[in-house]
């Protein structure tokens, strides 16, 4: 019966498009594909060990484990993974990883606290117009990471760039069974054009949207610079991960969807799950990992 009932509503989804040519925004997740959750941020560090103990000391959420052999720093549910680079990870041109976050209950205070343990900040504590405040500390490696005001100090977010950013979120919809932020539906194209640059800092904020699998929110807005986005592997931030209970079906199903394929089928690590890596949007590379 349940699989009777996702056919039928995605047969559904497709007449109301097809007979709505005006409003072409319904995106169906694929046919039979389960929900993942949020696995893990992969880095690239030329000293992981140095890496790790700056998140450990740095956020309080945090601790130092091991994941299938691999020491790992774990945040809530999700992981930071790393690889020891022989050179420096790059930092440009731009990938579609922007920098990723952890949230704070008190901003100001938290600010201060950083401040007096010696961690540096790439942008001091800045207030949007919403009255939310953030600030951009300078991780190791060269990685950017954000606090900012939240009603958790949990990992909350990766910030993405994108060429298209409502037609990016679409495809984590569509593929990877991602849940929509935005406030009320779109219609017309998803590729719009960018607005101007707004303070604070001069960012393109138009158009953005927000998409979250499992508890981490992916915020996806404009590319800054001219020029393509590139691969996101050999960066600091090497790419993302998405759990699967069946690595392989899911992988079967993304290919058939039309999905390029990085990396086949191979186990994860040194435990007894499978993984294998995928592109999405913006030469983004995204890892998936089974469940054990």
């Amino acid at each position: 019966m349940r699989h009777r009932l996702q056919a039928l509503a995605v047969l559904i989804a497709a007449l109301i498009a097809l007979l709505s040519p005006s409003c072409p925004t319904i995106v169906a997740l694929s046919q039979g594909a389960p929900t993942p959750a949020f696995h893990h941020v992969h880095l690239n560090s030329l000293d992981p060990a140095a890496a790790m103990a700056f998140y450990t000391k740095t956020f309080d959420v945090t601790k130092k484990t091991n994941l299938a052999g691999l020491d790992a720093v774990q945040s809530e549910n999700m992981y930071l993974l790393f690889h020891k680079a022989s050179t420096a990870p790059l930092t440009a041109p731009d990938s579609a990883i922007w920098h990723f976050g952890w949230g704070s209950t008190d901003m100001e205070a938290d600010y201060k606290k950083h401040l007096a343990a010696g961690v540096s900040f790439h942008t001091p504590m800045t207030r949007l117009g919403s009255g939310t405040l953030f600030a951009y500390m300078k991780g190791p490696d060269g990685a950017l990471v954000e606090i900012n005001s939240s009603q958790t100090r949990a990992f909350i977010h990766v910030h993405l760039y994108s060429d298209a950013p409502l037609c990016a979120a679409e495809w984590y919809q569509k593929h990877l069974g991602a849940v929509s932020r935005a406030t009320a539906p779109r219609t017309g194209p998803c590729e719009v054009p960018f607005a101007a640059p707004s303070e604070p800092l001069g960012v393109i904020r138009s158009p953005a949207t927000t998409v979250k699998i499992g508890e981490v929110n992916l915020i996806i807005y404009p590319r800054q610079r001219p020029g393509p986005l590139v691969s996101t592997r050999g960066h600091v931030v090497d790419h993302i991960a998405v759990s699967y209970p069946d690595v392989a079906a899911a992988l079967e199903r993304l290919r058939k969807s039309g999905v390029k394929v990085l990396e086949e089928l191979h186990r994860f690590g040194k435990g007894k799950a499978q993984a294998a890596m995928i592109e999405g949007p913006d030469s983004i590379a995204i890892e998936l990992v089974g469940r054990e």
